[in-house]
This record gives structure tokens, sequence and C-alpha cells, in this order.
């Protein structure tokens, strides 16, 4: 009996182990499927591109867009992952303008209508190859006596766009968007009408987008994410970075992390003129990854998964903070020009920080008809060998309380309300928001062990605040290594910014506060607009100057 149950045994026993083992490679299958699919679920693969275009300076505008789109389309032939969206940036495809066909009318790869450029075309014929939605910036010019979009035209019966075209894996145009804050251009109109603009990519993720200067005003940014509650958006820039409170990445950060949304930006890069900055910042968790190309400048493609915030409890809002060596950075951009603003410094009110103390706490306060104080509590440690030091650099801190308006480069006029501690040459007041030209010869004494800075607020529509803070890189601090709190009651709103992590290489941190209803108007593109703007706009623009962002800056030059 023993022995008929043995042999049975013998027999059964190999089938039983196939089995098991064919359960288990399903279940593995099944389980490699459930993840592959709630990634999907949960997340969207995007590109973006910092991107410059200085080795076509001497090619006419004509030349130069053919030459940069044949790049980007190359940019975009090197992506082997299957891609939402890829995201170029602001002005770098240069001055050649062109007529654009109005979003899902027509498809214009291999088009023979010679009302659209070459490049364009090119780029609705590699949506198609590529399957994704590709989304660049351009000079749009519109025949504004077939089509009045502006309410005005000038005799030439063209009106230029600064404009965002969206082209989706049909080939077809998905999304338009018109610049609404122009930052001087002053060939170029606003529409009548701030547009919201939507794009949808073949995945059913939806991206609102803006331009540049946009990010600092309510119109359109703040529709997209209060009003439309979109999550995701898209910021083509070419942004001229502006100590203390206004760098690229900073910016970009402090505006995701208190809207708490994707913020996917593409930025035109040139050290010498101060441009660049390209980043995928998740919301209040930070950046995933950016760039900031410093020294002689350059290009760089970035590819990342997006958590999808609009999914509660995405676990792959998980992620670890970027961790770079800031003094090998902030080497390299010795040579990255970078703006000070010195009407902010001038005006502010501000007390020196006291480095005989290890324990600061400061109130400040500024302001006439509208007053802001800020609370300072700091914790200092001084490494009095370097302190003592006879040779190198050392920065001093002012605690800086303001609120009042400004001018952004004789642009647009702002309310600023804000509270900072930034990093000064000397002793004077006059010298914060400036940076030691060498950075080898800087030496860091002083160790913030712990910052908190908080001040009340009007809480109402017109106003925002967001957390600010630059490292010696011109990289913002991680989200993941400070906190930034809000209490609301009775019509106030106290923000509070403060770090869980000592710094020790810091040159800004604090609160940046908008006030919209202090804001000069956007320039009106009516027959009553300014004659400012609509010199020479009935003639095609000479040069791409004439088409750039503030032509103070010589982007033609740009190199």
């Amino acid at each position: 009996m023993y022995s008929s149950v043995h042999i049975v045994h013998n027999i059964e026993f190999p089938r039983m182990n196939a089995l098991v083992l064919l359960l288990a490679v399903l279940l593995y299958s099944v389980k490699a499927q459930q993840n592959t699919t709630d990634e999907k679920y949960y997340t969207y693969n995007a590109a973006i591109v910092e991107y410059n275009p200085s080795s076509y300076n001497s090619l006419s505008l004509k030349e130069r867009a053919t030459a940069v789109a044949t790049a980007y389309i190359s940019l975009l032939d090197n992506v082997t992952e299957d891609i939402d969206l890829i995201l170029f940036p602001e002005s770098t495809l240069g001055g050649e303008s062109t007529e654009v066909p109005e979003p899902f009318t027509e498809i214009i790869c291999n088009s023979t209508d010679t009302r659209y450029e070459d490049y364009l075309k090119d780029f609705s014929c590699a949506a198609i190859e590529h399957n994704t939605t590709v989304v660049i910036n351009i000079v749009e010019k519109e025949n504004c006596t077939l089509k009045n979009s502006t309410g005005f035209c000038p005799s030439s019966g063209i009106v230029y766009y600064n404009a965002d075209i969206a082209f989706n894996e049909s080939g077809g145009v998905s999304g338009k968007y018109h610049k609404w804050n122009l930052f001087g251009e002053y060939q170029k109109s606003p529409p009548a009408e701030v547009e919201l603009t939507v794009i949808t990519t073949k995945n059913n993720n939806s991206f609102g987008i803006f331009t540049c200067f946009d990010i600092l005003f309510d119109e359109p940014a703040l529709n997209l994410t209060k009003n439309l509650g979109l999550m995701n958006i898209l910021f083509p820039t070419m942004w001229f970075s502006e100590l203390p409170f206004l760098t690229a990445l900073q910016v970009q950060q402090m505006w995701a992390e208190e809207n708490n949304v994707n913020l996917l930006s593409a930025g035109a890069n040139s050290p010498s003129v101060g441009s660049g900055g390209t980043g995928v910042f998740v919301g209040n968790k930070g950046p995933s990854e950016y760039a900031m190309i410093g020294g002689s400048g350059g290009t760089r493609l970035i590819i990342k998964t997006v958590p999808k915030l609009e999914i509660e409890n995405n676990p792959y809002t998980e992620f670890s903070p970027i961790e770079e060596d800031v003094d090998s950075i902030a080497s390299e951009m010795d040579s990255f020009r970078l703006k000070s603003d010195s009407s902010i410094i001038n005006d502010a009110n501000s007390t020196l920080l006291d480095t005989s103390k290890t324990t600061i706490a400061q109130e400040v306060c500024a302001g006439d008809t509208v007053k802001i104080c800020c609370e300072f509590n700091v914790i200092i440690s001084i490494n009095e060998t370097l302190s003592n030091a006879t040779e190198g650099n050392q920065y001093v801190y002012h605690l800086v309380a303001y609120d009042d308006a400004r001018t952004f480069d004789g642009v647009r006029d702002g309310g600023i309300e804000l509270c900072g501690i930034l990093a000064c040459l000397n002793d004077s007041r006059s010298s914060c928001g400036q940076r030691f030209s060498n950075y080898s010869d800087i030496v860091w004494p002083i160790t913030f062990e712990n910052i908190s800075v908080s001040a009340t607020f009007a809480n109402d529509a017109t106003r925002i605040q967001f957390p600010n803070s630059l490292l010696a890189s011109i990289r913002p601090l991680s989200p993941q290594y400070t906190r930034w709190d809000k209490e609301e009651t009775d019509g106030i709103v106290k923000r509070t910014h403060s770090i869980t992590r000592s710094q020790n290489r810091l040159l800004t941190f604090g609160i940046y506060g908008r006030d919209f209803s202090r804001d000069s108007p956007v320039r009106e593109s009516t027959s009553g607009a300014s004659s400012l703007f609509f010199t020479n706009i009935s003639k095609e623009p000479d040069s791409e100057a004439e088409l750039m962002p503030h032509p103070v800056y010589k982007c033609n030059t740009i190199s």
C-alpha cells in the first residue's frame, strides 16, 4: 500500500511542479501587465527642450527658421519613448513669420499652400511620423483684411503675434495661443481678448499653455488653474533672469508649488543675455528634472515620466529631491548674465542681519497706503575661520520688506508684496541682489540652521503669494527641504516660508507676493492703441529683434 502511494506521488509530483510554475508565470505576467497599466494610468511621458540657436546667427530669417526646425525635428528623432508631447522654447525659431491654420481645420503636411511656410509644414509631418503632439513658438502673421482678431488692421493688412502652436499626432493644429502679456515685442500684437487655450493629447491628457512674461500675471495663467482647474501647464519661454527674486527656475518652481500643478517649461538658452531655464516641476513636490545651461550655452533634451496630479494619492508623486554640486554649477554660471532689480532694493525697507547673534527675531515693515510687516526668525552658525579669512569675498545678508508697484524693465508695472533674506555684496542695501563675478573667490562662513519668514496679506482674488528661494547655483531650494504654510482667517491670510534643512549657499529666501490690482493695463490692440506699439507696424519687420522679446536685449544677436 505504501509503495503504491509512493509511486503515485512520484508520478504526479512533476505535474504539480509544472502546474505551479505555469500559475506563477501567469500571475507574474498579469502583475507586470497591471503595473504597466497602473503607470500609464498614473503618469504620462513628455519631452522638453532647452535650445541654443547661436550656430545659426549668420543666416537669414527664412534660412534660420528652416535650419532650427530641422534641428528641432532631429531632437525628436532621438526620442525612443512613447511621449504625449514635446515642447520647444519661445523665440528660438527666429522671426520668420507665417500664417497658421485654425485648429482642427486642415492638415498641412506636404501641403502646397503658400500661406504656410515650409518649416511649419515640416512640424505637421513630424507630429504624424512620431505619433505625438509637437508644440512650437513662432511669429504668426494674420491677414486682418480677411480676419480681424484684434479689432485693428494697419495699412499693410498684416498683424503679428507671438504664438504657441500645437500639432497633434494626426498632423493638424490642435491648439493655438497668442501671448497676452508681451515683453516689449513692439512689432507684435496681443489678441483682442485673453485666450484660454487647452491642448489635449492622444492619451487624453489636457494641458493649458501660456508664454514667458505671462507667468507673472493673473491672466491667462491663473485663469487656467483656478477657473478651468487644469493640472498640467506648458510654458515656452525666453526668460531673462533677474536677481534676487526672478531668475528662471526660481520663478517656475514658485509658480508650480503655489498652484500645485505640473509645469513643463522649455527655455531658450543664451547665457550672454541671461536666457535659459527648462524643467519639469511637479506641484509642491518640486522639480523632477531641470536644466539651466551656463558656460558657453547649449541644448538639452529632457524626457520625463510625469505624475498626474489630478489623481489623488498618486504613488508616482513620491520622488527624491535633485541633489547637485552647488559649487560646481555656480562656477559654470559665472558667464550667465543676471539682471538685478534695483527698484525693489532701493525702495525697500531693510535691516542688516546681525551675525553677532545666533538667534535673530526681527520685524521689518514697509509700505504707505498698503503696508506689509515681515517676521524673520533665523538661527545661524558661523565658521570663524572662514569669517576671519583675509582672502575671499563674503556675502552679508539684509532682511527686506517691500510693498509697492515696480516696473518690469519699463514694459509693465506690477504690484509687489514681499519679504526676503537677501545676499548682498556689502553692508549697503544697494549691493543686494548682485552676485560676485568670480565664484571661486567666494567663501561661505554663514550657515542658516533655521529660517522662518512670515507675513499677513489681504486674502482676495487680486493677490497671490509664492515661496521664493535661490541658491548660489541659480537654482531654487527643493520644496522637499522647505515648508510653505497658509492660515486663513477673516479676509486675512498668513503665509510662512521656512527651511527644514540647514543651508549655507543661500542668495534669496522669502515670500514673493503679487497684487494684480496695482498692475498697469495690458497693451491694447485696438485702433486706439498707443503709437509706441504701432510705429512701423504697417511694414514687414526689418529684423528678428523687432519681433523678439524686449529689443534692449539684442536678441537678434543671441549667442
